[in-house]
């Protein structure tokens, strides 16, 4: 039986993506602060490539890591509620051909 090794990414041993997950999500909700969840704080520390604009408050970005240049899409959304609203944010780690992809928006 072929001996199966795992491969290493740069963001394995990057101090900044070995702390975030393929995928992140939080969600935020008006009046169950004890319910609220965040993304992780390394998150904050990517750095903001492209800003798709979307119409109102939702956001799409693309985002990459200023250490080993891995890239993530960043998302929100919300639902509008009578007393508030639900405000949920996503992250995921994307391939070099959907970062391709994303760049390729940017620079058309």
């Amino acid at each position: 039986m072929p001996d199966i090794t795992c491969v290493e990414r740069p963001s394995d041993q990057c101090g900044v993506c070995s702390s975030l997950a393929e995928h992140e999500s939080a969600v935020q909700k008006i009046g169950r602060p004890d319910d609220d969840t965040y993304l992780p704080a390394a998150s904050h520390d990517l750095i903001v490539v492209k800003d798709f604009e979307l119409h109102g408050s939702r956001k799409l970005q693309l985002r990459r890591c200023p250490q080993c240049g891995t890239y993530y899409r960043y998302q929100t959304d919300y639902t509008f509620l009578v007393n508030g609203t639900e405000d949920e944010e996503y992250l995921t780690r994307l391939t070099e051909e959907q970062a391709a992809e994303y760049l390729r928006r940017c620079y058309v």
